[in-house]
């Protein structure tokens, strides 16, 4: 039985592009070379859909799962995700692989930066 963490890294949810998103952003961490592309179709300040690619380690992979997995119906303001939901979406993270939230985040908040005044 693989752990929440594991699942999301081997399952990933959410994988690919939007044929339309609102938002999009790529974000990088320079410590690892990890780079992540998030994309959102935003409707009426909600998150409708939400879609990542990701080139780095099982940690990215894995934070960017739980991201997508958490966005949808969610209103599309910074505060409706923060690392506690990560961590609790994930369960235990492995040490090494914390930057991996940070990086999740950062492409959240980004994201809506971008084009946001298309919500």
């Amino acid at each position: 039985m693989h752990s929440r963490y594991e699942d999301h890294f081997l399952h990933p949810r959410g994988q690919g592009g939007l044929a339309a998103p609102t938002h999009r952003a790529t974000v990088a961490d320079a410590a690892c070379g990890d780079e992540l592309t998030l994309e959102l179709a935003v409707r009426d300040g909600r998150v409708a859909e939400a879609c990542f690619r990701v080139l780095g380690c099982s940690g990215s992979v894995a934070a960017a799962s739980a991201l997508v997995t958490l966005l949808p119906g969610r209103a599309a303001a910074e505060e409706a995700v923060d690392r506690d939901a990560l961590t609790a979406e994930l369960g235990a993270v492995p040490s090494g692989k914390q930057h991996a939230l940070g990086l999740a985040l950062r492409a959240w908040h980004a994201a809506l930066q971008a084009n946001s005044s298309r919500t």
